[in-house]
């Protein structure tokens, strides 16, 4: 009896951590650190100075914790951010927003425009559809036999130029949902109230700590962009 209310309790204790009574007391946490910064969809990246925030369903949900003098949330970005309105000022995003689809896109960047305060910039940088398409009806057949354009690619047995070009859109964990270009993310940011869209190279920009999350062996096939909140 008493392993089994132990479990219950347990049971009981994680679903508070989905509870707007959890989000509350995480808005006011974050309020507290006097965080300005979020980098999403940071996986094993941490960045100092920032909130680094991962979804992962293994991992204890909806508590801010420190690794290494660095703030990391476990958190479903496609729930109501624990964040206070016109709070932060940068928000970075590394190979993250193709993990999610056009709808999901658009509600991720609307809840980040919620969040930033006006003059504040959100930089995005994903797969580009365009390099890889160009290449693809050019024939371009060095660039898909690239050894890291291979090693990114999910489908091990995916050999042509077509087979790379569709698995960056369907890798074979469903992880990639969407292929954005530039186009279809500035799209999105105005849509969501971003203004000021620009292409930039790798490490150029305004956010701060690129050189962190923006490796040099992925430029290849990448677009960059940073929009900034009227």
């Amino acid at each position: 009896m008493k392993l089994r209310g132990a479990f219950w309790r347990m049971c009981s204790y994680l679903t508070l951590r989905h509870t707007r009574r959890n989000r509350r007391r995480l808005r006011e946490e974050i309020a507290r650190r006097g965080v300005s910064r979020l980098h999403v969809g940071c996986g094993l990246v941490l960045l100092d100075g920032w909130l680094n925030i991962f979804y992962e369903r293994r991992e204890e949900y909806g508590r801010v914790k420190e690794r290494g003098g660095r703030l990391a949330l476990n958190y479903n970005l496609l729930k109501t951010w624990p964040v206070a309105d016109h709070s932060i000022a940068f928000i970075a995003g590394s190979h993250f927003i193709e993990h999610l689809d056009l709808n999901a896109g658009i509600a991720f960047l609307k809840e980040s425009f919620r969040v930033m305060k006006p003059g504040a910039v959100i930089r995005l940088s994903c797969p580009d559809l365009e390099i890889y398409a160009r290449n693809y009806v050019e024939g371009n057949r060095a660039f898909f036999e690239n050894k890291l354009v291979k090693e990114w690619c999910a489908f091990s047995q995916a050999r042509t130029p077509g087979e790379i070009l569709a698995a960056k859109a369907y890798d074979s964990g469903g992880s990639h949902r969407w292929f954005y270009d530039f186009a279809s993310l500035k799209h999105i940011l105005e849509l969501a109230g971003f203004r000021d869209v620009k292409k930039c190279g790798r490490l150029e920009g305004k956010v701060p700590g690129l050189k962190d999350i923006e490796l040099p062996e992925r430029e290849l096939e990448t677009v960059y962009v940073e929009a900034v909140k009227p």
